[in-house]
């Protein structure tokens, strides 16, 4: 009696899970493909075509299950669970990415490649000689201005030692400038972004009061502009960690006037792409993300030479694309070049454009890591 009742039990066992299957797999056929995911603000494998090639080297196979994995139904949710479930087990990384204090997401960074670094000073040596108008700026990581912030024993690599050496090294070719400083005066302040990897529009402006003093220049005071702030900001850390218990970060953006920008060659209106405004990727709003060339042009200086124009260029990461609309308080065209989106060497733009200072300015995660700085050679 009691083994027939144990095998009643197993049998409706068996129909549950077999009834739940089934639903969840009608449920994911009939739910429609979907092509980008806001919540993991990337695009999404859609169903690959069956081809004899694809089936016979299993490429067709490997993309088929990345195609069910990332189309299957209720897919946030599930990465939401599982988020609060290691969220409970204590864990303190995932992906790559740390959780430390004060709701702070952190890349886990331990070692870099030496021989790479190497190769980039190289290029910047080569770029700088013959210009006695070119600056260097080397933007910490932010666990470098809150280290008290890290998972107990965590070691990082030092950035702040790296730095100082690169400008030892720098500084007999070009005029450096150490941000440490000036930062860790105001890390009570929100300067860094908790769950991306920029510092904010806020950390970029003090970055830029201290270029304005080491070049003589009045920078722009924030009383005289309007500032706008855009909640429900999650960044790259929060998109590799999918820690859906930090909060949400306020991107932070200033209304500042342009007579003309363009990217590329293309014409926008204004710096900031608005749309971008409204998508989990906010900070790519700045300059309408990294595009080759991107040329600011505006009356902000209020101080024109006669028939001819003040010009910066800033070759750059991602980190100066906050950064850089504030120049134009300094100077009437501000030229931005990101190395890895501009299809050609620097030497064509030096020759047919006179600019009266140059600005390096990069993350040092970037710095040491970017393959494009060869670019500077040509």
């Amino acid at each position: 009696m009691k083994q027939r009742e144990q095998k009643h039990s197993c049998l409706w066992l068996i129909l549950f899970f077999g009834i739940f299957i089934g639903a969840f797999t009608v449920w994911d056929l009939l739910s429609p493909v979907k092509n980008f995911s806001e919540f993991e603000n990337r695009y999404l494998q859609q169903r690959p075509t069956l081809t004899w090639d694809g089936l016979m080297d299993n490429s067709y196979t490997q993309s088929y299950e990345t195609f069910i994995n990332d189309q299957f139904v209720l897919r946030n949710q599930w990465i939401d669970l599982k988020s609060k479930a290691e969220t409970g087990l204590l864990k303190v990384e995932n992906n790559g990415i740390v959780y430390g204090k004060e709701g702070m997401l952190f890349e886990k960074y331990q070692s870099f490649d030496p021989a790479q670094l190497e190769k980039n000073l190289g290029f910047l040596e080569e770029f700088a000689q013959g210009k006695e108008n070119l600056t260097l700026a080397v933007i910490p990581s932010a666990y470098e201005i809150y280290p008290e912030n890290l998972p107990y024993g965590l070691k990082q690599v030092d950035q702040k030692s790296e730095i100082k050496t690169i400008y030892s090294r720098m500084g007999t070719y070009m005029q450096t400038i150490d941000l440490y400083p000036t930062l860790t005066e105001h890390k009570d302040e929100y300067i860094y972004y908790r769950t991306d990897h920029h510092w904010t529009t806020d950390g970029a402006y003090l970055a830029y009061v201290q270029y304005c003093a080491a070049k003589g220049l009045t920078p722009v005071s924030l009383d005289s502009l309007t500032r706008k702030e855009v909640e429900g900001f999650y960044g790259t850390y929060f998109n590799k960690s999918k820690n859906t218990s930090v909060n949400p970060d306020v991107l932070i953006y200033f209304d500042i006037p342009m007579d003309s920008v363009t990217v590329d060659g293309v014409e926008k209106e204004g710096y900031l792409d608005t749309d971008q405004l409204e998508g989990r990727d906010k900070y790519a709003a700045f300059l309408y993300g990294n595009g080759g060339v991107t040329v600011l042009k505006s009356e902000n200086s209020g101080t024109p030479r006669d028939g001819e124009a003040s010009r910066i260029l800033l070759i750059k990461d991602s980190f100066s694309n906050c950064f850089a609309p504030f120049l134009t308080y300094n100077y009437d065209e501000v030229y931005v070049v990101d190395l890895r989106s501009f299809p050609k060497g620097m030497t064509e733009l030096l020759e047919n454009t006179e600019f009266d200072d140059i600005l390096v300015m990069y993350n040092f995660m970037n710095l040491e890591s970017d393959t494009n700085l060869y670019r500077l050679k040509y």
